[in-house]
């Protein structure tokens, strides 16, 4: 777990002066208090959230063009979630919210160290040395997103195919993954093409499949005719793309805290690519301030009751291989 010490010690590391938990050692009891409370048993040893993000305003200026006001989380406040959640890594995934500014992410992984954090960096493959890679694979970047969700970016197949291409060439000495936020529907187009690529791929959110309008809570959705999804799952059987299972909340037309509608594609995914998943609590959940993660968590548990494996899998197994990591 992420113990008290460790808390007081990122506290300490990244200095933060307006942090509201001014008091380590004050904190360090209150956290530990809380995850006595609140974290579930279920949660396997070595647990890993597979995408998070740090934002800090006023200390690391944002991009100005971002569509929304971004609060203040820090690694700090991180801690303390994953605690009360129970995971014990966690991959920081760089947001638009510093754009290609990713210093408040490589400052935190300096404050976590690689054995509690690794990263997911933003840059433009054209004008990114080696050598600027290399540094940043030394404090734990494990890979590059390519985000064309957050603004909504209109981009034609072979320009994207163009991208991912110059991006492939510069990770893949590094052994690094590409991190693709998409819409699913343009998996299709893409689905020829990655496996070319010869670097690990991971989809962000599921997939960013557009989940039909029930016409009654429970009505069972036909997964295959969504656009996208059959090539996804062509895709992670083919063994070198994963997808989070991460964001339900972001799709559901339902409950946000059970997200029921999106269960259906959660177990078809346990069922065709069982070792090809990976949790993702996506804190602190961009443009929903405010939401409590923490029912879909045990929710995502209760799903996997009865199958210890897929527990293992989706938590921390999975994440290991995913991330490189297989040992820690």
């Amino acid at each position: 777990m992420w113990g008290g010490r460790f808390i007081a010690r990122v506290a300490k590391a990244i200095a933060m002066p307006s942090s509201p938990h001014a008091n380590p050692s004050q904190d360090e009891r209150a956290a530990n208090d809380y995850v006595s409370r609140n974290s579930d048993a279920r949660m396997p040893p070595g647990s890993w959230d597979s995408h998070i993000h740090v934002m800090d305003p006023g200390r690391y200026p944002p991009d100005p063009k971002i569509p929304y006001t971004p609060g203040t989380y820090t690694v700090w406040d991180n801690a303390i979630f994953e605690n009360s959640i129970g995971c014990d890594h966690v991959l920081l995934v760089q947001t638009a919210t510093h754009g290609h500014d990713n210093t408040l992410m490589l400052d935190s992984l300096r404050a976590c160290g690689t054995s509690r954090a690794l990263g997911i960096a933003l840059f433009d493959p054209k004008e990114t040395a080696k050598a600027q890679l290399d540094e940043w694979n030394k404090l734990g970047v494990r890979g590059v997103r390519v985000n064309l969700v957050t603004y909504n970016d209109e981009v034609s197949i072979a320009d994207l195919r163009a991208q991912l291409n110059d991006y492939a060439d510069l990770i893949r000495p590094l052994e690094w993954v590409l991190q693709l936020f998409v819409r699913m529907e343009m998996i299709s187009a893409l689905e020829e093409f990655l496996p070319s690529l010869g670097v690990k791929v991971v989809f962000d959110h599921y997939g960013d499949p557009e989940i039909p309008e029930p016409s009654c809570p429970h009505t069972e959705v036909d997964l295959y005719s969504i656009a996208g999804f059959g090539a996804l799952v062509r895709l992670l059987k083919g063994g070198n793309t994963w997808v989070k299972i991460s964001g339900a909340y972001r799709l559901t037309r339902l409950s946000l805290a059970t997200c029921d509608d999106v269960d259906s594609m959660t177990l078809e995914l346990f069922r065709e690519a069982p070792t090809q998943l990976v949790f993702g609590s996506d804190w602190p959940h961009v443009r929903f301030d405010g939401f409590d993660i923490t029912p879909w968590v045990h929710h995502l548990l209760d799903l996997t009751d009865g199958n210890q494996e897929m527990r293992e899998r989706l938590f921390r197994d999975n994440a290991r291989v995913l991330w490189g990591v297989e040992n820690v």
